[in-house]
Parts: C-alpha cells; sequence; structure tokens
C-alpha cells in the first residue's frame, strides 16, 4: 500500500506568502514546488505531479480559475486536490465562476489561518485523499 509522497505545489505571486509557505512546509517534511502564477503553476502541476496544490486567485498572467478549469480539461492534472488560498472571501463567486466544486477541497481566506492551520488541511486533506484513492482500487 503506497502512501502519498507528500509533494505540494504552491501558486502564489505574493513572494513573501510563497516563501513563508514553502518554508513552514519543508520544516513539516514536505517536497514543495513553487510557482508564482496561473501559467507556471499549470506547466509545474503537468511535469511534477503534485499530490496537492495550494492556489492562490488572484495571480498575473493566468489566474488561479483559469488555472484550475485548465487542469481539470487535462487528464495528467484532473484529479490532483485543491485548496485555494486567497483574499477573496467571496467563496459562492469563486464557485460560481468554476461551476460546481472542480476538485476544490477547501477555501482558506488568508486574513483568517495561521501556518499551522494551512499545514493540518494539507496533511488532512493528503490523508482523505489516500485514503479515497485506495477506496477506488479495490
Amino acid at each position: 500500500m503506497r502512501k502519498p509522497n507528500n509533494k505540494i505545489l504552491i501558486v502564489e505571486d505574493e513572494l513573501y506568502l510563497l516563501n513563508i509557505l514553502c518554508d513552514k512546509f519543508k520544516r513539516e517534511g514536505f517536497r514543495v514546488i513553487k510557482a508564482t502564477n496561473g501559467k507556471t503553476g499549470m506547466q509545474a502541476a503537468i511535469k511534477s505531479k503534485p499530490d496537492l496544490i495550494l492556489l492562490d486567485i488572484i495571480m498575473p498572467l493566468v489566474d488561479g480559475v483559469t488555472m484550475i478549469k485548465q487542469m481539470r480539461q487535462d487528464e495528467r492534472t484532473a484529479n490532483i486536490p485543491v485548496i485555494i488560498i486567497s483574499n477573496l472571501s467571496e467563496v459562492e463567486r469563486i464557485t460560481e465562476a468554476l461551476g460546481a466544486k472542480n476538485g476544490i477541497i477547501e477555501y482558506l481566506v488568508k486574513s483568517h489561518w495561521s501556518l499551522e492551520g494551512v499545514v493540518k488541511k494539507v496533511k488532512e486533506t493528503l490523508q482523505l485523499y489516500y485514503l479515497l484513492k485506495q477506496g477506488a482500487k479495490k
């Protein structure tokens, strides 16, 4: 029984926040890939096949909503779970723009979470996703 390898992709255009998140997850034993916009995020998702993506919504070049739509249309990335981290607190607006949940596990509003809370949510999500994948294989 293979456990997840704890590889996550963090897509965030605010470099200060990106570096803080990367450092925290590395200290927690995760392998971290980072991208600063949805275009490079999509490329990194295809190349590295992360177990989970932490994704900002408002970014240059390609925003998070567009990246999720692209991911769900590409079989290489269609099933990767996504946790949105954003300054937007309008969950309904994001959901409406995406049409249904599109594999989004959680919405975390930046002003409402701590680093420990984000790590906990990622660990819980990876564990749940791993159990669901194992159940689907049986």
